[in-house]
């Protein structure tokens, strides 16, 4: 395992792009978020994330978020209809997943067989310029069933077979990205969590 510092407002463009080459030989990396740690791989690589799934003990049918770099190369993975762009192009880059009908491009590993996938546009420019390559998968940095830790160092060592660590500190932000559900009109709240919920911008969106 190899531990790189980086810092959120200038990352190293040396760091990052050798966090890109290890996700692009199928390997594992831990890297910060707007929220918290994720745990990331080439969404698009199979094997890789198989190898992910089983780092973290998290079960093949359980589906995994993807992060992109930028809203509008949502539709590349996704089928956003009705009124979904315009209401993604308000709250993102942010501490959101949308939930949105998949396409062809998102291999079912990722979906658990599911039509539908989790993607988000991170308000974090590490993420964003690792995801300028592809789409990398966006679950959060701890064994599957355990509450995620604000401590790198338990992080890391809980997660031992990964890779590469980026490592920008400790979280200071533990909630988990709010889940907005847009393939039903109106919008529907799946998971409350960082970010505002304005009842106008989305529309009359409830919770469950």
């Amino acid at each position: 395992m190899l531990i790189r510092k980086i810092t959120r407002k200038n990352p190293s463009p040396d760091v990052l792009e050798e966090a890109i080459s290890v996700m692009e030989g199928g390997g594992i990396v831990i890297y910060p978020t707007d929220t918290i740690y994720g745990l990331g791989v080439n969404a698009l690589d199979e094997g890789a994330v198989r190898r992910l799934f089983r780092v973290k003990g998290r079960s093949p049918h359980k589906p995994v978020s993807i992060c992109v770099s930028r809203v509008d190369e949502i539709p590349r993975f996704s089928r956003p209809c009705g009124d979904a762009m315009e209401l993604m192009e308000r709250i993102l880059p942010g501490p959101y997943t949308v939930v949105l009908e998949r396409n062809e491009l998102i291999p079912d590993v990722i979906t658990g067989g599911s039509s539908r996938v989790g993607i988000r546009v991170p308000d974090d420019e590490i993420c964003r310029r690792i995801a300028a390559r592809f789409p990398v998968t966006a679950t959060s940095a701890n064994i599957s069933g355990k509450p995620p830790s604000p401590r790198l160092e338990e992080i890391v060592r809980d997660l031992d077979a990964v890779d590469l660590v980026l490592d920008a500190g400790d979280c200071l932000d533990m909630e988990p990205s709010t889940v907005i559900d847009l393939t039903v009109n109106p919008p529907r709240v799946l998971r409350r969590g960082k970010g505002p919920l304005d009842p106008v911008l989305l529309r009359g969106a409830g919770d469950v």
